[in-house]
């Protein structure tokens, strides 16, 4: 199946059963905001209560677009206090020769980010790959939870 791609006008929220490795089934609600500068003022209460970023983008980028993705992992990541392994970058390698060449360098602190690079027409690999990383992200949030309740329980 060959997935067609095409910008997000304000916030589309898709809600869904994840297979997680090694878990059990979770439900996911994904706000898909596109980056839209139009919409940045809403960006705030979007990023508030995240657990996982998942900034998508080809696998061919130019250096605009890396610097682009590196202000969103700032604003909807950093700014809210993700870990790394809240957040990771997608690479879309939508066609052959995408896939062929080298893999995008990602720079700064994109860099220090999991990375996946999938094909959008392989309709296999996405729910793979997407299913890896929040199972990384949950596993984040649940330590920083279990260290939570331990602090207030070791305070009384």
């Amino acid at each position: 199946a060959v997935v067609s791609t095409q910008s997000t006008g304000g916030v589309r929220i898709l809600e869904f059963n994840c297979n997680i490795p090694n878990s059990q089934p979770v439900e996911v609600q994904l706000w898909d905001c596109g980056g839209s500068p139009q919409f940045e003022s809403c960006w705030p209460a979007i990023a508030r209560d995240a657990t996982a970023l998942l900034l998508v983008g080809s696998a061919a980028l130019p250096a605009t677009e890396l610097q682009f993705l590196e202000m969103l992992y700032l604003r909807f990541g950093a700014q809210h206090g993700l870990k790394e392994s809240q957040c990771a970058v997608i690479l879309n390698s939508m066609d052959d020769a995408t896939s062929n060449s080298a893999p995008v360098q990602l720079t700064g602190m994109l860099a220090k980010l999991p990375r996946e690079t999938v094909s959008m027409n392989n309709a296999a690999e996405l729910p793979t790959a997407f299913g890896r990383i929040l199972g990384s992200a949950l596993r984040t949030q649940t330590e920083e939870w279990r260290k939570g309740e331990n602090q207030i329980l070791s305070v009384g």
